[in-house]
């Protein structure tokens, strides 16, 4: 009983921090494979994947690539715009979208 309550909260922890990094179809396809992994594997996989979480190397690296996303995203819109501004309410209409699915 104790291991699965462990393995729940564990579950939790892993899905609430592939949510921050991943779009809802990613997030369906990386819980299809999960559900492949017998629960062992599944339970060993996300422990290790909390612990690799608190790794402050692991988490200024991923603050590097968070900013570099941004960076990116930032420069496409910009070259969107340069290239056809008629594109902004749909530039502004996908971001609406994107932003309610959360």
């Amino acid at each position: 009983m104790t291991r699965q309550i462990v393995f729940i909260i564990l579950s939790v922890g892993l899905l609430q921090a592939d949510a921050l990094a991943q779009t809802p179809r990613m997030r369906g396809a990386r819980q299809a494979r999960l559900m492949n992994l017998s629960g062992e594997e599944r339970s060993r996989l996300q422990s290790a994947h909390l612990a690799a979480l608190r790794d402050p190397a692991l988490r200024q690296s991923r603050e590097r690539f968070q900013q570099a996303k941004k960076e990116y995203r930032d420069k496409l819109r910009d070259a969107l715009l340069k290239a056809d501004p008629a594109v902004q309410p749909i530039i502004e209409k996908v971001r609406r979208q994107r932003r309610d699915e959360r």
